[in-house]
């Protein structure tokens, strides 16, 4: 076995590790506050996605998907156990993390360590509501929709009537618990996830990868392919606007439908 391969083995059992944790101790990777419900392990993904990519992102996103899959064994007759369905849970996980690694990867052959940490922020709370829409989307059409019969097969119908009967619609639903706490996630993705890569990057990845061979390359400092401070800044920017409009729609749909 390779040193590099020996790397990546136990970069990813040590992940894991957290993804468990944060599965399965209350309050640390899906927190309930109140009447607003958010998640914070999808910050795992990103962080592997912007270290090493797509297929990084989509094993992360595998492990959130399974993980979540069976956390929701331990809620039947709620909401939650919809997401025994891994049409709910494991896909669109994995649709997730490859695509945020792929996005990673288009900005990090164009940018210098510095560049990207600056872009990757806003682009993180941007992926993050993704990551959000995905999961609803996939929830109404495979869950609500059941257009598989996969909850009927399930057993799972009588939690979707349940739940039409106390909100009236799949809208009110994500009104009253998804929608405050997206804007909690995006906020948490934004700040948590660009550090905890860059504190990795500097402390594991950059004094590793000669040793191990470990391909994580950023342009250098001088590079002339690399994007301007100039289209930094204006990249930046746009994302922090667009971020501003969609945490705006969130929360003028979460009062619209409440």
């Amino acid at each position: 076995m390779s040193r590099r391969t020996s790397f990546y083995i136990a970069f990813d059992a040590m992940f894991l590790a957290l993804f468990v944790i944060f599965s399965f101790v209350p309050n640390i990777g899906y927190i309930t506050f109140g009447p607003i419900s958010f998640t914070t392990i999808h910050i795992l993904v990103l962080v592997g996605a912007l270290l090493f990519g797509k297929w990084q992102g989509l094993l992360f996103g595998t492990y959130m998907g399974v993980l979540s899959l069976l956390v929701s064994l331990q809620y039947p007759g709620t909401v939650n156990y919809l997401f025994l369905n891994p049409f709910v849970s494991v896909l669109p996980r994995m649709l997730f993390g490859f695509l945020a690694g792929l996005i990673f990867d288009i900005f990090k052959k164009k940018s210098t360590f510095a560049g990207f940490l600056m872009i990757s922020a806003p682009l993180c709370g941007i992926l993050t509501l993704l990551h959000t829409v995905l999961t609803l989307l996939f929830l109404y059409i495979f869950g609500y929709l059941d257009v598989f019969y996969i909850s009927y097969a399930m057993g799972l119908t009588d939690i979707i009537e349940a739940n039409n009967n106390a909100f009236g619609s799949f809208g009110n639903f994500i009104a009253a618990f998804i929608a405050p706490g997206t804007v909690c996630e995006m906020a948490g993705a934004i700040v948590l996830s660009p550090a905890i890569m860059g504190v990795l990057y500097k402390a594991v990845i950059k004094k590793n990868e000669n040793s191990f061979g470990i391909n994580v390359h950023f342009l250098p400092e001088n590079s002339e392919n690399a994007l301007s401070k100039k289209q930094l800044i204006t990249i930046t920017v746009i994302f922090g606007v667009v971020i501003v409009v969609l945490a705006a729609l969130v929360l003028f749909l979460y009062y619209y439908f409440k």
